[in-house]
């Protein structure tokens, strides 16, 4: 344990290398709530179906009202995952995700986006093995509508990084209950185990990423080890290095946008 360790490497109460803070009862409450809201927005129920339009109503039947129900989604997703936080550890925990931005996270923001993006390439590389015993079905109406009209692609767009923000957060968490459990049960005291605490750490965390991003529209568990499973690696590095949960949010969601941006704009 170092002696006088840097304001960041205590941030946030979530996670430090020196003592992580967080009882049974707060992880439950954070497990459970991320386990909740996998069931409300992937299982057949008034709400998840509201939230979801048919590609035809997306395309031919835009609206405000549409747009609103749309984005709400978004703000549900987003807002329960903070919640659990807030329920969790209280105000103090959730600002703490959210440390002062520093001149460098722009920087590392930039190369972990590119990292993500180049662990989703190898991991569709190996997905495609895959596809020859699972059956894949991975467009939903908003990929596929969003393609329509600039219109769409930003209403998309909104409902995107909040949903994404929610879900890096979610597996964030899912991390660091993992990591604090290593810690508990490891003996840190010996070479070595404090670095596979952190390896099978990140590996549990992204297999159960992989978990929550097996949904109806994506469901197959093995393909979606390789894609999101992968793409979850460099973003636990991101937050681990940084400490700002911004960091891995942003550099998932700019590049992805700025991807989908230029095929709207190279196919008017």
């Amino acid at each position: 344990m170092t002696t006088n360790p840097s304001k960041r490497r205590l941030w946030p109460s979530l996670y430090s290398e020196e003592e992580p803070v967080g009882d049974i009862n707060a992880w439950i409450k954070i497990l459970a709530t991320i386990w909740f809201i996998y069931l409300l927005f992937n299982t057949k129920n008034p709400l998840s179906i509201y939230f979801t339009p048919s590609l035809t109503e997306f395309q031919m039947h835009g609206s405000l009202g549409l747009d609103i129900r749309v984005i709400a989604a978004g703000l549900l997703f987003l807002g329960l995952v903070l919640g659990s936080v807030w329920w969790a550890f209280g105000g103090l925990g959730v600002r703490r995700l959210f440390p002062q931005w520093r001149v460098r996270d722009t920087f590392l923001t930039l190369w972990y986006g590119l990292l993500t993006l180049i662990f989703n390439g190898i991991g569709r590389l190996f997905a495609d093995f895959v596809q020859a015993h699972y059956v894949d079905n991975s467009s939903s109406a908003l990929d596929i509508g969003e393609m329509a009209s600039w219109h769409n692609y930003w209403i998309v767009t909104v409902r995107y990084i909040l949903m994404m923000a929610g879900q890096v957060i979610a597996l964030i968490l899912i991390f660091l209950a993992l990591y604090q459990l290593g810690k508990r049960f490891l003996p840190q005291n010996k070479r070595f185990i404090p670095e596979l605490t952190k390896f099978l750490a990140n590996i549990l965390a992204a297999l159960a990423y992989a978990g929550l991003m097996t949904t109806p529209i994506n469901p197959n568990f093995m393909q979606n080890v390789w894609l999101s499973g992968m793409q979850a690696i460099p973003m636990l590095w991101a937050y681990r290095r940084t400490r700002n949960v911004l960091v891995p949010i942003l550099g998932l969601i700019i590049l992805n946008r700025a991807f989908i941006a230029l095929l709207i704009a190279f196919s008017d």
